[in-house]
């Protein structure tokens, strides 16, 4: 038994679980927001791109310690996410650059050792990618008004980026990405955004 499983609960808020033969790899609860949907965004993104699972004894998908990797690779290539940086072993990569001819795919690559570091992004702009006004909304909806503005500001203000122009071509690229806003963050690696709006509510009560 595989899927995504969804309850709601009070207050406009929602229970996932995405669940693989039986075993659940990850359980969050968020807020509704209805609006926002995206073939590039997925509750199986986050997992399938971390190893996530729950019972960390339980039975799992990752075979290997670059099973996460190869599979961020290929969902770039299939447009299932617009963003992603992995490792695998140099053939590999090498057909991987081969593949991505046909794309709308940019990437950074580096040697290291017997293996390839890639970071990639699609070069097509945000606003072109997802109805940013819908996630906007959903956000204003979701959070409490000061942090709302905030990440509607950062999305508002990535409408003429790419994830490739941003990410992946600019100097410091990586850093630059892992400083902008949760809900650019999330957006750009194809978290979904109640799970990401349910991250920015706890990190600022902390």
């Amino acid at each position: 038994m595989n899927g995504t499983y969804e309850r709601p609960l009070a207050k406009r808020r929602v229970e996932v679980v995405t669940v693989w033969y039986g075993h659940a790899l990850s359980h969050w609860r968020g807020p509704r927001m209805p609006r926002f949907s995206s073939p590039m965004v997925s509750a199986w993104n986050p997992v399938l791109a971390q190893g996530l699972s729950v019972d960390p004894h339980a039975p799992a998908p990752y075979r290997d310690e670059l099973w996460c990797d190869r599979w961020i690779a290929e969902a770039l290539l299939y447009a299932r996410k617009p963003y992603g940086a992995f490792t695998l072993p140099a053939d590999e990569a090498m057909r991987w650059f081969a593949k991505s001819g046909g794309t709308n795919l940019v990437y950074h690559a580096q040697l290291d050792g017997e293996l390839v570091r890639v970071v990639a992004g699609t070069s097509e702009k945000y606003a072109q990618l997802f109805d940013l006004d819908a996630l906007i909304a959903d956000y204003r909806e979701a959070l409490p008004k000061e942090l709302a503005e905030r990440e509607a500001q950062a999305l508002d203000e990535h409408r003429a980026c790419s994830p490739a122009l941003n990410y992946v071509l600019t100097e410091n690229a990586e850093a630059l990405f892992a400083q902008a806003s949760l809900s650019v963050r999330g957006l750009t690696l194809g978290y979904p955004p109640r799970e990401t709006a349910a991250r920015i509510i706890s990190e600022a009560a902390q």
